[in-house]
């Protein structure tokens, strides 16, 4: 049962990366902004994409605005509703798309980072509770000279911004 599960997951996570990351409509309706006090650090349209409630892992896409000087670099995450929190991005080996845990995401100074499907994102993975669409989840984000960002992502319905498109490219799952 437990394999069933981890194949819908992962099937819909292969959805969701092989697709546009978001309607320009959802990126205006789905903005959820984090603004430590004076901080550098922007964060904005930090969404994640409902899945099956049997669903092991799932990610988190955002893009984060540097307003210092100062490149900066996101070292970490965490959520409460995952037992585990990973950086991670994507890289085309042949025909295969594959997913591959990351140290750090740069954000160059007066600059921006965009987690997108089939970019870098923040992997969630043994999900305590379902992603559900309407939902939100809270999400720490740790820089490296900015400190902590504490966010909220909205969680969006599976096909939210999305269309059936596909690029060709199979998606490799395989470390999760």
């Amino acid at each position: 049962m437990r394999l069933t599960a981890l194949a819908a997951s992962l099937f819909a996570l292969s959805l969701t990366a092989s697709l546009p990351a978001h309607a320009e409509s959802e990126h205006h309706a789905a903005v959820a902004t984090a603004e430590a006090t004076q901080s550098p650090i922007q964060v904005t349209a930090a969404w994640s994409r409902e899945l099956p409630p049997s669903a092991p892992v799932g990610a988190a896409f955002m893009t984060i605005d540097n307003h210092s000087d100062t490149a900066d670099r996101l070292i970490s995450a965490d959520s409460s509703i995952a037992d585990i929190t990973e950086l991670h991005s994507h890289i085309h080996e042949g025909d295969v798309m594959r997913m591959v845990k990351v140290d750090t995401i740069d954000v160059p100074a007066h600059g921006k980072a965009s987690l997108e499907p089939g970019g870098y994102h923040i992997m969630l993975i043994d999900l305590k509770k379902p992603l559900v669409a309407g939902e939100q989840l809270p999400l720490t984000l740790q820089f490296e000279h900015a400190g902590q960002v504490d966010i909220i992502v909205d969680i969006k319905s599976s096909d939210a911004g999305t269309s059936v498109e596909h690029h060709g490219d199979a998606m490799d799952h395989s470390s999760h």
